[in-house]
């Protein structure tokens, strides 16, 4: 009984509606959608081949310049005469397994030496060369150059307060422990010049006092690729760093 009484519910409700006549899809709609879906397929399939395309050559792009890169990248070089002549016999790219590597670290151990202790008398030179981010931190270990943030003031004071200039002068260097030891023995010899007179400029004539001091330091120093970097290359060419350094005094 509830299904008839609903049923004459919808009859009164339609009762005086106009009935729409149903929408058939022709044969022309579908064939338009086909034609449209079609398209599109084409459209995706074309703009995947460009994508593809584009990474293969993106790839061979990159291989391509890694092919060339070595033949335009500048590599630091050292030129070794091998006899008493003035022709260069030998030239090699200076890396980790060059064969002149033990020349080269004494070169470093000299270098570093004279950097912490040679003294002139511009203070934007020596801030280059002693605060963070200068040459003496780059070649050193953390640990290092915080030790020297404890002494270079000092130095700098006293050549400040004398109004003089301090030049370097190697004796020796020698590695010790055997062969393959890191550790170093440098010997050297410092000049202290002090004027007298606050006048250099106009007394041409003027000689400086001149002091002489011999010292000792013993530096570990290690080959680091990862120091290599491209903005310093040349500086460091091997990656050389200072692990420990101890420096003193000889009373002669």
């Amino acid at each position: 009984m509830a299904n008839i009484a609903n049923q004459k519910i919808l009859r009164l409700t339609d009762k005086g509606k106009t009935r729409e006549a149903p929408e058939f899809i022709t044969e022309d709609v579908v064939e338009v959608r086909r034609a449209k879906m079609v398209y599109y397929k084409w459209i995706a399939r074309l703009m995947a081949l460009l994508a593809t395309c584009s990474l293969l050559y993106g790839v061979c792009t990159t291989f391509a310049i890694q092919k060339l890169a070595p033949e335009i990248m500048i590599d630091p070089q050292m030129y070794v005469v091998l006899s008493d002549s003035k022709s260069i016999v030998k030239r090699e790219y200076i890396n980790h397994w060059m064969e002149s590597r033990e020349q080269m670290m004494v070169n470093f151990m000299k270098q570093y030496v004279e950097l912490r202790n040679t003294y002139i008398k511009d203070e934007r030179e020596m801030n280059n060369r002693w605060l963070w981010g200068g040459l003496v931190s780059y070649l050193s270990t953390y640990d290092v150059y915080k030790e020297f943030e404890k002494v270079y003031p000092l130095l700098q004071k006293e050549m400040t307060e004398n109004n003089s200039s301090r030049s370097v002068e190697i004796l020796s260097v020698e590695r010790t422990g055997g062969e393959k030891s890191n550790t170093w023995k440098i010997e050297f010899k410092t000049y202290d010049y002090t004027f007298k007179s606050d006048f250099i400029s106009r007394k041409s004539d003027v000689t400086p006092v001149i002091t002489e001091r011999y010292w000792t330091a013993n530096i570990r120093g290690y080959v680091d690729p990862g120091r290599r970097t491209a903005y310093r290359r040349l500086l460091n060419p091997l990656g050389f760093v200072v692990y420990s350094y101890f420096q003193s005094e000889i009373d002669i």
